[in-house]
């Protein structure tokens, strides 16, 4: 009976998402780095109460009897009170650190602040950091200190009570100081200072300056040209039989690529079915383009603009005449012959009301339908 009662709270607590109650924590929460962020949480709270005073009613007084605010306990306790309280992450541990180690913090507060509040506090009270460029329990110098890893790297520890000291290279150096090019990287002194430049991707492994011209041997699928052009790159699509028959060779710097031709290709030159040799299966070639043999068409353009769709081809001739005149006839001479049509009932109805009238009117239809055939034959010719 008891386990049906909590059985409602335990999938109440299944179901809460308990990251938002768990407090966020950096990846790198070493004790050097905790005690680098409760510093530089407290030297926001200097910067924030930098142009405060006393909240008493006669602050000349006060400052005069109890010393400057700057220098008050009040202002102290002002700003450890508010110590972490801006941070998204890594409060909790920023909280713990300043409420155990207060008593460290006002003693360097009373003592005067004489020291930079991270060297008194982190290097030498806690011993969980050391002075820039300097690694390990001892707080040795960093490799090449003071110009560690000849500024081309990073020194493994620095700043911490931990690491060997020694220098992680960037791309293209290398050397215990960083003081050397690493493979298919030259050198550029300028200013008395070094810096290493990639070399052309034409190079194998090493090269004498920039370009294709300073490369000391060309890769793969380059050749040397001489020291005018310096390496080339080779055209393999020139060379026969590189793809098969199905594909189309593309030329790339050092190298070349096989794509398929498009379906409607046996054997191509390019992409597209206007690339084709030949045709393949099922398509015929037109207009020097493969296209679906049961798709073909013809189109016959007349002066008025007018566009005729012919059948397939594959209809016989005379089927096709047949249906170009059959086309040609309903969509033009139909609507004007039932017009004449039209006219000749009008005439025969007033006929039978006046003989003179319609005379007169047949003879106009019949003016019109001339001149109407007339104009309609010269447009056709």
């Amino acid at each position: 009976m008891l386990l049906l009662l909590m059985l409602p709270i335990v999938q109440l607590i299944h179901g809460l998402d308990v990251s938002k109650f768990v407090p966020k924590v950096s990846a790198d929460n070493s004790p050097c780095k905790s005690c680098k962020i409760l510093v530089q949480s407290f030297e926001k709270g200097l910067e924030r109460t930098k142009n405060g005073h006393f909240g008493g009613g006669n602050t000349a007084w006060e400052e005069k009897n109890l010393l400057t605010y700057s220098k008050s306990e009040i202002r102290f306790v002002e700003i450890h009170d508010s110590l972490c309280t801006e941070l998204s992450q890594d409060q909790d541990m920023c909280f713990h650190l300043s409420s155990e180690h207060e008593h460290h913090l006002k003693e360097w507060w009373t003592d005067g602040r004489q020291e930079d509040l991270y060297q008194w506090f982190c290097v030498d009270k806690l011993k969980v950091c050391c002075p820039p460029k300097h690694y390990g329990p001892e707080c040795l110098p960093c490799t090449g200190y003071p110009n560690v890893c000849n500024s081309h790297g990073t020194c493994k520890g620095d700043g911490t009570r931990k690491g060997n000291g020694s220098c992680k290279c960037k791309n293209g150096y290398e050397g215990t100081n960083c003081d050397h090019c690493a493979d298919n990287y030259f050198v550029i002194l300028k200013n008395n200072t070094f810096t290493c430049e990639k070399c052309h991707k034409s190079c194998k492994d090493s090269c004498k300056t920039s370009g294709p011209k300073g490369c000391n041997e060309c890769k793969d699928g380059w050749v040397y040209m001489g020291e005018g052009e310096g390496c080339v790159d080779v055209d393999e699509c020139l060379e026969q039989d590189v793809c098969t028959s199905q594909q189309f060779c593309v030329n790339n710097d050092g190298s070349y690529s096989c794509l398929s031709c498009d379906p409607s290709c046996t054997d191509c030159y390019g992409d597209g079915n206007d690339m084709c040799y030949n045709c393949a299966s099922g398509y015929i070639m037109k207009d020097r383009k493969c296209i679906d043999a049961n798709e073909s068409y013809e189109v016959e353009e007349k002066t008025d603009g007018q566009c005729y769709l012919n059948v397939y081809k594959m209809i016989p001739t005379p089927i096709r005449i047949f249906s170009i005149m059959d086309t040609k006839w309903k969509s033009s001479d139909q609507s004007r012959y039932l017009t004449y049509g039209g006219l000749g009932v009008a005439t025969i109805i007033i006929f039978r009301m006046n003989t003179t009238l319609a005379s007169i009117v047949g003879a106009f239809i019949a003016v019109y339908i001339m001149v109407a055939e007339y104009i309609m034959n010269e447009l056709y010719k």
